[in-house]
């Protein structure tokens, strides 16, 4: 007999990040001697004829290893956020494949004998894989279990694939898993999996029934303190921009940037919240991770500029500019497909790095109730927000971080439930933009922004060039700086031939 809380990560990647995850030196480095091996496996599911286990909120299962091994596991139904599941589980051997009801551990056997009195465990579907095993020494006390699988899910006459990855702790800290995992998504994209594979094997039996259905995001239980609460609310809050780029992935013609960027800005609404649990390196790291995201342009209009220098180039005579068009042209597709990947998986590693963070939140003797943090940064922002009709000079980076800090406490409103109303709110967020932008009319500022819009062009050029150039494995703000480095090289280059402009 075994029992405990099972935790673990479960993540979907592409079939070239599934290949070359255990082969990734960020792993081997980490790989315990002699504990990588492969397993046949083949998981049956079992319910009474009316599903009182599944309405229960558990699940059981029979599993058979390498065609001969058996054992039965029952899991509770736990919480699920940005793919790292918390559930218990007890699992007994089998001497053949046939349910039991004893040898779980006490309490469990009382509930199933109770429940099962009259009723027979029948198959639901079956889950039949291979699982590609290691274990990981992430640090001195955490030792994680990555695992590979690869299968198909059978219920009735449907059938879904099982290409996963799952990362489980089989002991230590879940910080510690989440920064490998953070680690791990700058190597090989990565995203949340958000289901099971007993959920997904419902939903192939049962599309309808909405049974196990994912829980309602941003809520803060009672009696919770305010920087776990606040850890919560984050991890919710980047698990829906997680979410998105899964949308992405699996309809790229149902993602929706706007939504995304309204995902992230009210993840940097809520960071701004989060200064009085982090320490200082830690909160700015994470603002400067926010503030990156919201400047990835990944959507498939990101990159203009290259299509317009090609056509440019392509009116001009003279050898020199003709090959540069004709290179131009062959790198155009390509070019766009690579950088709308490499933005996707850029942005889900920060989001993991992000995730990560939020985990080194501490107690704050000053901070009691998350409702005391709503009442101090609310009157913070209608401070700013005075402030916007005494001044003759707005500046655009103060407008900013004032939306942010709105989106966030618009998110917390939600959670708490509280006496401010999110219809205030919004009016109060619609009637300060409006303000702002009728002071900025009159402000002498043209001039430099238009200067700004200039440099955006050359930005857009740089990470052009910087895709061509394969250098796609960089970081973020390296490639930032080689990107923009890059673009003002070649406008000074092409600035030399009076017939060209790019503006």
């Amino acid at each position: 007999m075994a029992n405990g809380q099972e935790k673990e990560i479960k993540l979907v990647s592409t079939p070239a990040g599934r290949k070359k995850l255990l082969q990734l030196p960020l792993v081997k480095e980490k790989l315990i001697a002699g504990s990588r091996h492969e397993l046949a496996l083949v998981n049956r599911y079992y319910d009474t004829r009316d599903q009182k286990l599944t309405r229960t909120g558990m699940a059981y299962r029979i599993r058979r290893t390498n065609g001969k091994a058996f054992e039965a596991t029952v899991k509770t139904r736990g919480e699920t956020v940005n793919g790292f599941s918390a559930r218990q589980e007890y699992t007994v051997q089998l001497e053949k494949e046939q349910p039991v009801l004893v040898g779980f551990a006490p309490q469990m056997d009382e509930k199933l004998q109770t429940l099962l009195t009259e009723d027979e465990l029948l198959p639901l579907f079956t889950v039949e894989f291979t699982r590609k095993v290691a274990l990981l020494q992430l640090t001195k006390s955490t030792v994680v279990e990555v695992a590979v699988d690869t299968g198909s899910i059978q219920a009735g006459d449907s059938t879904e694939p099982i290409e996963e990855i799952e990362l489980e702790i089989k002991k230590g800290r879940e910080k510690d898993l989440l920064r490998f995992t953070a680690a791990l998504s700058r190597e090989i994209p990565l995203l949340p999996e958000e289901r099971s594979k007993f959920q997904r094997g419902l939903a192939l039996l049962t599309p309808d029934r909405g049974l196990w259905q994912k829980q309602a995001r941003y809520s803060c239980e009672a009696g919770m303190p305010p920087e776990g609460a606040w850890r919560g609310l984050v991890a919710a809050s980047l698990g829906g921009a997680l979410d998105q780029l899964e949308q992405r992935r699996r309809d790229p013609e149902g993602f929706s940037l706007e939504e995304y960027q309204e995902q992230l800005a009210a993840c940097r609404g809520l960071w701004q919240l989060g200064e009085d649990f982090l320490s200082g390196t830690s909160w700015q790291k994470g603002d400067t991770i926010l503030q990156g995201l919201l400047k990835l342009p990944f959507d498939q209009q990101a990159l203009p500029e290259e299509k317009r220098l090609e056509d440019l180039l392509a009116r001009q005579e003279g050898q020199p500019l003709q090959e540069a068009a004709q290179w131009l042209k062959r790198q155009g597709a390509e070019l766009e497909q690579q950088g709308s990947r490499y933005y996707a998986q850029a942005a889900a590693a920060g989001l993991w790095q992000l995730l990560y963070l939020s985990t080194l939140a501490v107690e704050n003797q000053e901070v009691q109730h998350l409702g005391d943090l709503r009442t101090r940064y609310w009157n913070k922002w209608q401070q700013e927000a005075r402030l916007l009709s005494e001044s003759g000079n707005p500046s655009p980076l103060a407008a900013r971080e004032n939306m942010a800090l709105l989106s966030g406490l618009l998110v917390l409103e939600e959670a708490l439930s509280g006496s401010l109303g999110k219809k205030k709110l919004v009016k109060a967020g619609k009637a300060y933009q409006a303000a702002w932008y009728k002071v900025c009319r009159t402000c002498a500022q043209i001039e430099a922004y238009q200067a700004g819009a200039q440099k955006e062009r050359v930005r857009r050029l740089g990470f052009a060039l910087c895709y061509a150039a394969g250098w796609e494995s960089a970081g973020v703000e390296k490639q930032l700086k080689k990107a923009e480095k890059a673009g003002k090289a070649l406008r000074k280059e092409i600035q030399r031939h009076a017939e060209i402009s790019l503006g």
